[in-house]
Formats: C-alpha cells, sequence, structure tokens
C-alpha cells in the first residue's frame, strides 16, 4: 500500500512539473534585456510536429550559423521614439549587411505587440514601417487552445531602384490566425523547458506602386502564404522565445527559418553603450578588445549553446588580449559588463 501511495504522488508530481503552463508578461523580456539569437540556415530537416498535449520535442541537432543580438530598451532612448508615442517597449537590432533596426512595441498585461520598425541602412537611408492595426505577437495570458485573427497593414515608402520613378511604395495587407496548438517539453542545445507552441498561419498581399511624376501607379500584386511555429516558456531565466520554425506553404512545406535562443543578459542599459572595438574579426588565435575608456569588469565570450568558453576580468583596463586558439571554428558572442553587472558592450566574433 505505501508503494502505491508513493507511486501516486510520484506522478502527481511529474504532472505538477511538466503539465501545462501559462505565459503572461512578467515572463517576457524587459528594457535592459540582451537576448542572443542563433540562426540555423541549413538544418531543413526539422519538422514541427503534431498539435496535441504533453508533447516532447527534440531540437537538439540545430547548428548556429549566425547569431543575432536583441537589445531591449524605452523608445525614449532611441531616435525614434517620439515617432512611436503608443511604444512603451523597443528593440535595437544590428545587422553588418542591413543596418540597424529599431522595432517599437506595447507590451502590458494584455498584449505583446508590434507597432513598427524603422531601419538604417547607411548614413543617409531611413526606412519608416507602420503596422495599422497593431500586430499581436502574445494576447495574454496565453494558455493552450488559445486563438485570435487579426489583419493589419504593413506600409513603407523607399527610394525607387529605376531612374524614372520618383521612389516606390509597398503595401503589405496581412491577415494571420494564430493558434495555441501544443504543450509539452521541448530540448535546444541550451536545455529542456516545458512550453506552449504558438502557430500562426499567414497570407499577405504585397502592392508595389511607383510614383511617376508626382502620381502613384500602380505596378503588381504578389502573395504568400507561410506558417510559423513558436514555442514559448514561462521559466524566468529566458524571458523570450524559446526556438521557431518557419515554413513557406507555396513551396510545398519547405523551411526557410530556424532560430532559437542561446542566452540572455539583463543590465542597465544605457542610451549608449559603450564602443567596443574587437580585432581582427574574425580571428584565427589572437583578437583585440578596445574599449573607450578603461574600466573594471568582466569579458564573456559565449559559443552557439550559450555557454561561457572564456571569461577574463579586467582591472581598469582600456585593453584586452584574447587567445582564442583552442576555441573550435564557428561564431560567438561576447559581452563586456562593469563590476556592477551593467551591460558595456556585446557583439559577434568569428573564430576560423
Amino acid at each position: 500500500m505505501k508503494n502505491k501511495l508513493l507511486s501516486i504522488i510520484l506522478l502527481s508530481l511529474a504532472i505538477t512539473s511538466f503539465g501545462q503552463i501559462t505565459i503572461t508578461n512578467s515572463n517576457i523580456a524587459s528594457a535592459g534585456t540582451t537576448v542572443y539569437l542563433a540562426n540555423d540556415t541549413i538544418s531543413t530537416d526539422i519538422v514541427p510536429g503534431e498539435p496535441g498535449a504533453n508533447k516532447i520535442w527534440d531540437f537538439t541537432s540545430v547548428v548556429a550559423n549566425t547569431i543575432d543580438t536583441i537589445d531591449f530598451v524605452l523608445p525614449s532612448s532611441t531616435p525614434y521614439g517620439g515617432d512611436f508615442p503608443e511604444a512603451n517597449l523597443a528593440f535595437l537590432s544590428s545587422q553588418a549587411e542591413t543596418g540597424d533596426a529599431y522595432g517599437y512595441m506595447i507590451k502590458n498585461d494584455d498584449k505583446y505587440s508590434n507597432i513598427g520598425f524603422v531601419l538604417e541602412i547607411g548614413d543617409t537611408t531611413t526606412y519608416f514601417e507602420n503596422l495599422a492595426p497593431e500586430d499581436i505577437l502574445l494576447d495574454f495570458p496565453v494558455n493552450y487552445q488559445n486563438n485570435y485573427n487579426e489583419d493589419y497593414i504593413i506600409d513603407i515608402v523607399i527610394e525607387s531602384p529605376m531612374p524614372e520613378a520618383d521612389s516606390m511604395r509597398i503595401k503589405s495587407t496581412v491577415t494571420e490566425e494564430t493558434t495555441i496548438d501544443a504543450w509539452g517539453s521541448i530540448t535546444i542545445p541550451m536545455g529542456t523547458y516545458n512550453t506552449l507552441r504558438q502557430r500562426v498561419d499567414q497570407d499577405q498581399i504585397d502592392s508595389t506602386f511607383m510614383k511617376m511624376d508626382g502620381i502613384w501607379v500602380f505596378v503588381f500584386d504578389s502573395e504568400s502564404s507561410t506558417t510559423s511555429y513558436s514555442w514559448w516558456t514561462n521559466d524566468n531565466n529566458i524571458d523570450f522565445m524559446l526556438f521557431s520554425i518557419d515554413i513557406d506553404n507555396d513551396s510545398g512545406g519547405e523551411v526557410f527559418g530556424i532560430t532559437y535562443f542561446i542566452g540572455s543578459v539583463v543590465g542597465l542599459y544605457e542610451t549608449k553603450m559603450s564602443e567596443t572595438k574587437v580585432y581582427p574579426n574574425p580571428a584565427t588565435d589572437i583578437i583585440n578588445f578596445e574599449f573607450d575608456a578603461s574600466f573594471s569588469g568582466e569579458l564573456v565570450i559565449m559559443n552557439e549553446m550559450g555557454q561561457a568558453v572564456v571569461r577574463k576580468n579586467l582591472n581598469e583596463q582600456k585593453f584586452s588580449q584574447i587567445n582564442i586558439s583552442k576555441l573550435v571554428t564557428g561564431m560567438y558572442v561576447y559581452r563586456v559588463t562593469s563590476n556592477s553587472g551593467r551591460l558595456l558592450s556585446s557583439g559577434k566574433l568569428q573564430k576560423h
């Protein structure tokens, strides 16, 4: 009888530990958080699996081909916060190939949504994207089998690639159906987590116009259909999406994007972070870190799994040199923090 009672207790604990979860506003990153995401551009054979309860997903085979850094900040600390007065959260994502991207969001106890983006390319070109109405990413509280539908429009004007036209306008009409279609445990390189899976079916019509002699002229429409699966957790050590798969329905279900969480750091993000020069980058043996001022703190280099592979204490230093010859070839993320834990700078480096 005691053994049977013990089994029932253990089973009850197991159900409690790995049961359904609820995700709320408090489980999502706020201003002052830096998130590191890896992108797998090769593993197109990964499948999301069937919907339902108590599922198990193992995505440990993913490989980080590139790493993105996303800094969540207050809109007032960005150059374009005044253009999005409703936003109470913003993010900055810097990409060498495209430039700096700013996203403007609303995050409260009811929702987590996008209201617009700004993309800077070079020193002179800036593209604004306004979403009307907003794009709701998460409708709080998030529970299994929740669902909602939404329509929004992205309307942007850019420089025309054709010399005979003044400018080009792309108006995207987006229809989305969102369902929390599964729950269970997911294993990624960072570990195993309780999750809810979000499925988003999106149909988009892009209408292109050219401005000729001051008059907008319709050029053509194009349509696309995608399905995205995202896994979210209420683990406050994560504070962001754990894993996502994007599928192109127009190409027979081909996977065109896999993104997964590899780490985060919480610090006091200032309006302008300290500048860090990293060279040579890529590097084979020795890599140099040059800071804009002397300080005491810590320099950490993390691998694609979010694990610290190098830690170095800095003592009133403006320069540090690190031997990375024993690290395996690949992409890494570095972060520099003060002794108080304030994030001073972060970025990517590559080991050849």
